[in-house]
C-alpha cells in the first residue's frame, strides 16, 4: 500500500506555476492507495484559497484524508469568528469530518483536528480527540498498520531542535503508543524530518514523519526554495518513506531520500529494551 503525505500546502502563498500541476499528475500516475493532507491548505483562510485547495483536491484520482492546520482557522483579524467558529469555512470546503478515517490492505489511517482559534500558530489535542483514537484503534486488527495524523506535532524532534509542540501532547503520544500506533504524519514546520521514537520503554517503536511544504513559498532558512512530500509504502515486513523535491527547472519532483524500517512485533509484556 502507498500513502501521500502532502502537508502545508498554502494556496494563496504557492512558490510556482506548475508545482500543483506537476504534484497532481505525479501521484495520480502513480496510483496511490489514499493521499493524506496534514493541514494548512491556506495561507489566510480566505474564499479563495480554499476554492483553489478543494479544486485541487477533486483533481487526486485516489481517496483523500485531510485534517486542518492552523492557517486554516479564521485569521487573527476576525476575532470573533476565530473564537466562535474557527473552522467554518474549512467545512464548508473541505470537510465537516475532523477525525477522518481510511482502512485497507492491512494499513488503518486516523486524522485528527489540532487547529483551533484561540492562539496564533499552536495546536491543541483534547480528550475527545484520544477518545476518538482508542476507539478507533480498538476496532482493528492487531496484525494491522496503523497511521495518526494530524498537524502539528507531539514532540520535539532532536534534529530539529527546539519547537512548538502541540497542547496536551505528551498525553496524546502515550495514548497513540498505547494504541500501537507506528507512523505519526504531520506537518506545521515545513522541514522534512524523519525520526523514530521509544516513547514507552518496551513498548512498540513509532515513527514520526514531519513534511515539508508540498507547493508554498513558505520555506523555512535552511529549506530555501525547497517543496517537499512524503511516499509512504507499507509492506508485511517493513514500511519506507520516500522524500520528493520539487525541481523547479524541471517541474517536475524527484527522488530526494529514502528511509526504511522494519516492522517489528512488539516485544512480550514485561520485556524492556
Amino acid at each position: 500500500m502507498t500513502i501521500a503525505h502532502l502537508s502545508d500546502l498554502h494556496f494563496g502563498r504557492i512558490a510556482d506555476t506548475g508545482i500543483v500541476d506537476a504534484l497532481v499528475a505525479e501521484i495520480n500516475d502513480r496510483a496511490d492507495d489514499v493521499v493524506v493532507l496534514s493541514g494548512d491548505l491556506t495561507q489566510r483562510a480566505r474564499h479563495r484559497e480554499f476554492a483553489a485547495a478543494r479544486a485541487m483536491l477533486r483533481r487526486l484520482e485516489p481517496p483523500t484524508l485531510v485534517v486542518p492546520g492552523n492557517h486554516d482557522v479564521y485569521p487573527w483579524w476576525r476575532p470573533v469568528r476565530r473564537l466562535a467558529t474557527p473552522l467554518r469555512r474549512y467545512k464548508r470546503y473541505v470537510t465537516g469530518d475532523l477525525a477522518p478515517s481510511f482502512a485497507t490492505d492491512g494499513v488503518a489511517v486516523l486524522g485528527i483536528s489540532t487547529a483551533y482559534g484561540a492562539t496564533i500558530k499552536g495546536g491543541r489535542v483534547g480528550p475527545g480527540d484520544r477518545r476518538a483514537i482508542r476507539d478507533y484503534f480498538d476496532g482493528v486488527d492487531d496484525a494491522t498498520f496503523r497511521v495518526l495524523v494530524l498537524h502539528h506535532h507531539l514532540t520535539e524532534l532532536r534534529s530539529i531542535g527546539p519547537h512548538d509542540v502541540a497542547r496536551q501532547a505528551r498525553r496524546t503520544l502515550d495514548t497513540a503508543a498505547e494504541q500501537g500506533v507506528h507512523l505519526i504524519l504531520c506537518g506545521h514546520l515545513h522541514v522534512s524530518r524523519i525520526e523514530p521514537l521509544k516513547v514507552i520503554p518496551g513498548a512498540q517503536r513509532m515513527v514520526v514523519a514531519s513534511a515539508g511544504t508540498a507547493t508554498s513559498n513558505r520555506w523555512r532558512p535552511s529549506f530555501r526554495r525547497t517543496n517537499l512530500y512524503n511516499v509512504v509504502t507499507v509492506t508485511e515486513e517493513a514500511f519506507q518513506i520516500d522524500e520528493r523535491r520539487y525541481r523547479p527547472e524541471e517541474a517536475r519532483f524527484v527522488q530526494e531520500r529514502r528511509t526504511r524500517f522494519e516492522r517489528t512485533p512488539p516485544p512480550p509484556p514485561g520485556e524492556a529494551d
